[in-house]
């Protein structure tokens, strides 16, 4: 926590650590709400980015 979230990239690099949170929780609510959490912050992501946008190579190289 404490982190500000200040680009697409960002968002959805974070929304890998909750992916990563999610498998590592015990309860299993609690893991899919994190789950749905990283599925909304990396649709977001993408639809502000939109995949036409002309920063989308330089996500698509950042997450490979």
């Amino acid at each position: 926590m404490g982190q500000s979230i200040q680009s697409t990239t960002d968002m959805v690099s974070y929304a890998g650590d909750l992916r990563r949170s999610a498998r590592h929780e015990q309860a299993q609510e609690t893991a899919q709400k994190i789950q749905q959490a990283a599925d909304r912050l990396e649709k977001t992501a993408f639809e502000r980015l939109s995949l036409t946008g002309p920063n989308i190579g330089k996500l698509l190289d950042t997450l490979a």
